[in-house]
């Protein structure tokens, strides 16, 4: 009874001793800070599960390789321009991951060369690839029968072979990621399915931007920047898609809507450039064709700069005034569509004389103008032509009440107003009545007064003429010898009276 007792007790102290223990290993997961000239490799070797390997800022120069789970090792600053790791031997990855549930974060990883890579992951899941800057290496992260891994906000450029490569490896995420400069292809999908690619940029790579293998299936590919000479080389697999449902939300390049991809080309003439977008959406009104393949992306983005202004252009304007006498000055506003530039011709002479949009134009010379205006977007140019009207100056009218000093001519049935014409330096302008008096001002060098005559009233405007002019008017004694009637026989009763008055002196004259 006392032994049973006694060993009872001791299987109960022998418990709680292994707790004890498997509790102080689990608490020893801890940070472990490395220095340059320390060694990475020893820190993982010493590491347990769940360690947080923290390199200070420097250059380390060696091949490390990682086979323990649940690790961390990133940089303390958490950036990866002062934390670098190089390659000690080029002909080795520079990081070689093989385990689960590890985060690499904020390094620069440079180095390896022919057919290595910066970070190789090989049947490794569940890991994170985050913020770093792999550059000059063989491959940039190539992940071998690798799944459910994220790579996010990585710069992988100038690589000699591909900036990300897939190879049998599914359900892993690539976002954020900046894939340019590489020799030959930004992101490369070989035998991997169930891939997504969204928001990131793939630009600048020497032949493809995106390759798909055609035994890679129920890739997503969507909202990711493309500006490569080729773009995409895809051939075809089952079930892969470039665009995803059209959701509200801020796209790569601006846009309100997130569809499809942007295709651009580096001079400017890509698809996603050039492609109109009628309603302004930021989705281009027609699909993206993959060059050989049977895909095609539905929703392509266009860029917000570029919405309702992608079309061809279409000239319009309008004129506040097209007909009026010298001077006529002239607003023209633009109602153009689509329009980038503008060429107004004001001179029907086919030159440019505005590259404003509202210009105003003075026209100083009478006629018939033909006005033209060009408008140009880099889709090309339109026209539209309008005619402006420039006439003589409008004559002035004045109440009689007004008119003083004037030679004037009356009429019988002249009503309570007259027109009146102002002379100067000896011209004269003709202007009707209508019913009315006509009034002519004459100036003291015009040396002409115009007067109008009636078998009424002749006689009322030659006393007036002589009244203010202190004498007979000389100008309306002309006018009535220009207008006297040449009664037939007038000389020949001149005559006949003329002798009888001689005949009739003879007669009387004293001493006869």
């Amino acid at each position: 009874m006392y032994w049973g007792i006694k060993l009872n007790r001791l299987t109960i102290l022998l418990a709680v001793f292994l707790l004890l223990t498997l509790g102080s290993g689990i608490g020893a997961a801890a940070e472990v800070y490395v220095q340059p000239g320390d060694s990475i490799q020893t820190a993982l070797d010493n590491a347990v599960s769940g360690d947080l390997i923290i390199l200070k800022p420097g250059i380390y120069t060696e091949n490390i390789k990682i086979d323990k789970d649940n690790l961390v090792i990133s940089s303390e600053s958490g950036n990866p321009d002062d934390t670098i790791i190089t390659a000690k031997s080029s002909d080795n990855h520079v990081i070689s991951l093989k385990a689960y549930n590890v985060k690499i974060s904020g390094l620069g990883i440079t180095g390896t060369k022919n057919s290595y890579a910066g970070i190789y992951l090989s049947g490794s899941n569940n890991c994170i690839i985050e913020n770093n800057k792999i550059l000059n290496n063989g491959y940039g992260i190539y992940l071998s029968n690798s799944k459910s891994n994220k790579l996010s906000n990585n710069v992988i450029t100038d690589n000699e072979k591909y900036g990300i490569l897939l190879s049998d490896s599914t359900n892993n995420t690539l976002s954020g990621n900046t894939a340019s400069e590489n020799k030959d292809t930004g992101v490369h999908i070989s035998t991997s399915d169930g891939n997504t690619l969204t928001g990131n940029n793939v630009s600048s790579n020497d032949v493809y931007g995106l390759f798909v293998c055609p035994e890679s299936d129920d890739n997503l590919i969507y909202n990711n920047y493309f500006n490569n000479t080729v773009n995409a080389e895809v051939q075809n697999g089952v079930g892969n898609a470039y665009n995803t449902e059209k959701t509200e939300g801020e796209n790569i390049v601006g846009g309100s809507y997130i569809g499809g991809n942007f295709w651009a080309e580096p001079d400017g003439t890509g698809f996603s450039d050039t492609a109109v977008d009628a309603d302004g959406d930021g989705i281009a009104d027609s699909e993206y064709r993959l060059s050989q393949s049977t895909y095609s992306d539905q929703l392509p983005l266009i860029s917000s700069s570029n919405s309702q202004r992608s079309g061809p252009p279409v000239a319009n304007f309008e004129m506040n005034n097209s007909n009026g006498s010298v001077p006529l000055s002239v607003q023209f506003t633009d109602m153009s569509e689509n329009a980038d530039s503008w060429s107004w011709d004001f001179e029907s002479d086919g030159k440019i004389d505005s590259s404003e949009e509202n210009p105003v134009h003075v026209f100083t010379t009478i006629g018939t103008y033909t006005v033209t205006l060009s408008a140009t977007n880099k889709n090309g140019t339109d026209s539209k032509t309008a005619a402006v009207i420039v006439t003589h100056p409008v004559m002035v009218t004045y109440p009689v009440e007004n008119i003083s000093g004037n030679n004037i001519t009356d009429d019988s049935e002249a009503g309570e107003n007259a027109t009146v014409a102002n002379g100067s330096s000896g011209n004269m302008t003709n202007v009707e009545a209508g019913g009315n008096g006509t009034y002519y001002n004459q100036t003291e060098d015009s040396g002409i007064a115009n007067v109008e005559l009636d078998s009424q009233n002749g006689s009322e405007a030659s006393g007036l003429n002589e009244e203010a002019n202190g004498g007979i008017n000389t100008s309306s004694v002309e006018y009535a010898l220009e207008n006297k009637t040449d009664a037939p026989g007038f000389e020949i009763f001149y005559g006949a009276v003329s002798l009888l008055a001689v005949f009739l002196y003879r007669k009387v004259k004293p001493g006869n």
